[in-house]
């Protein structure tokens, strides 16, 4: 395997809302099935609270890329000025959230695709002025 395809991505990009609905509709079937026993019935409901657990942590994360969308210096206009993508499908990230510059450099759309912010090492608050 070359370095190139090692890079591919294999995150799936997807929201906790989607993903509590999805958890949501998991656990009115199982309520609907009374015959499950009991035990099965208590792993089933602890593997659920794993997964709302993990999901309380994706929205704590999220309202951070969020946040550091808003107050980064490196965000002007809605796009990240810090980063430079020179092929967006490696990194997972959607086509529709790049943009182009005049010179050919691809910057993310961080105002459609905050979640890129959340571990960026290059976060710099604004100055005030």
């Amino acid at each position: 395997m070359s370095l190139e395809e090692s890079l591919k991505s294999s995150v799936v990009l997807i929201s906790p809302s989607d993903i509590e609905e999805s958890v949501k509709k998991i656990e009115e079937e199982i309520k609907s099935h009374e015959q499950i026993d009991i035990d099965f019935q208590k792993k089933i409901q602890e593997e659920l609270d794993k997964i709302w657990s993990t999901l309380s942590w994706l929205k704590i994360a999220e309202s951070q890329g969020v946040w550091k969308t808003k107050t980064c210096r490196h965000a002007i206009d809605g796009v990240c000025e810090a980063w430079n993508i020179s092929d967006p499908g490696k990194l997972g990230i959607p086509q529709e959230v790049i943009s182009v510059n005049q010179d050919g450099t691809k910057r993310v759309v961080v105002a459609k695709f905050y979640q890129i912010c959340i571990t960026c090492p290059l976060y710099e608050p604004r100055r005030s002025q």
